[in-house]
């Protein structure tokens, strides 16, 4: 066990590079909250950052759950472990999580990163007239595996662009992400008329999820979850997932996040670990997690949409393959964009 005897929480605001869209709002920039856990002359940092639209909690009420959480545990002897029975909303239990483990690899001197690189899925967005161009840029660049979203068109617009994704970059896999936006109809459809490019899952496509049933009954794509995990009768869905996204920050936190991967291995469903946009910070973390799936390609390729991120000296946390070294020190961080808020110390 560690007593923490100091903790410090910071505002970051980091400008992305182009506006995205979240909770109906184009953003120019990306919130959240560090937080610094201090034992002696060691510490260790966590990246608490609701995003906006998905996460229960804003930005202000988890900073206000942090504030109250930190001064809670000052001088107490706690495990990472012991979080996941405390009652705090999802992104600050991933912070705290995420600050102690951090802290306890500082304390016992060992590398946070293992010499393994993670595999990393590319992003197809939106942006419709760029999506086969966006495919060539991602095979150009070595990535194995893309994301396209879809949703926003006619299906009849979105078959044409899966088709010529797939006909022209047969070694992609290629996953479909429809956002929940079809009918049970429209999503039979797009399985019919895709059922011979061996795509590697679709993802969230029904805008009613009570028919996930009969979607699935005769469904030659493996579906992906991913909110619908999250939803309070989320358990009855699992058997229609043979993929489980899950997104820490969202989903509860790193031992949450376990639980879920020891329980899909047990209904052998395939899991994805996903970034909701964290900082570097964050991101160290979910790449933590996805090295306990070494098989996978995971959807963390979102530190590209920062101008800059809170480290000085830019990490090497977009491309293809992921391989981040050494532990986070605090001179590593740009003090310059950090806002100390709260702190505290025995």
């Amino acid at each position: 066990m560690t007593v923490i005897d100091s903790a410090s929480i910071y505002r970051y605001k980091l400008r992305l590079t182009t506006p995205i869209a979240w909770a109906g709002q184009a953003r120019t920039h990306r919130s959240g909250l560090l937080v610094c856990l201090g034992h002696s002359d060691y510490s260790g940092w966590g990246d608490i950052a609701p995003l906006p639209g998905f996460s229960a909690e804003s930005l202000a009420e988890a900073q206000a759950w942090a504030e109250v959480f930190a001064r809670e545990i000052l001088e107490s002897p706690l495990r990472t472990s012991d979080l996941s029975a405390i009652k705090i909303p999802p992104s600050v239990r991933f912070g705290f999580e995420l600050a102690l483990c951090n802290l306890d690899t500082t304390t016992r001197k060992q590398s946070l990163q293992e010499a393994s690189a993670v595999a990393c899925c590319g992003l197809i967005g939106h942006q419709e007239d760029q999506q086969t161009h966006l495919a060539h840029s991602l095979v150009s660049s070595d990535y194995r595996a893309a994301k396209l979203k879809l949703g926003r068109q006619t299906v009849e617009e979105d078959l044409n662009t899966v088709h010529t994704i797939c006909g022209k970059y047969p070694e992609l896999k290629v996953r479909v992400d429809a956002n929940r936006s079809w009918s049970i109809n429209t999503a039979k459809k797009f399985v019919r008329a895709t059922q011979n490019l061996r795509l590697d899952y679709l993802e969230e496509p029904l805008n009613d999820k009570t028919e996930l049933m009969e979607l699935a009954r005769n469904c030659t794509i493996p579906i992906a979850l991913d909110e619908t995990l999250r939803e309070r009768d989320a358990e009855k869905y699992h058997k229609f997932a043979d993929v489980r996204v899950l997104k820490p920050t969202l989903a509860g936190g790193i031992y949450t996040t376990f639980t879920h991967i020891e329980q899909a291995i047990q209904d052998n469903a395939r899991c994805i670990i996903s970034s909701s946009y964290e900082s570097g910070v964050g991101m160290l973390g979910l790449i933590e997690l996805a090295r306990k799936l070494p098989k996978e390609i995971h959807g963390l390729d979102t530190q590209k949409v920062f101008e800059r991120d809170v480290f000085r000296v830019p990490l090497q946390l977009s491309g293809p393959m992921l391989l981040p070294e050494g532990s986070i020190e605090t001179h590593d961080l740009d003090q310059s964009i950090l806002h100390r808020v709260w702190h505290a110390k025995t």
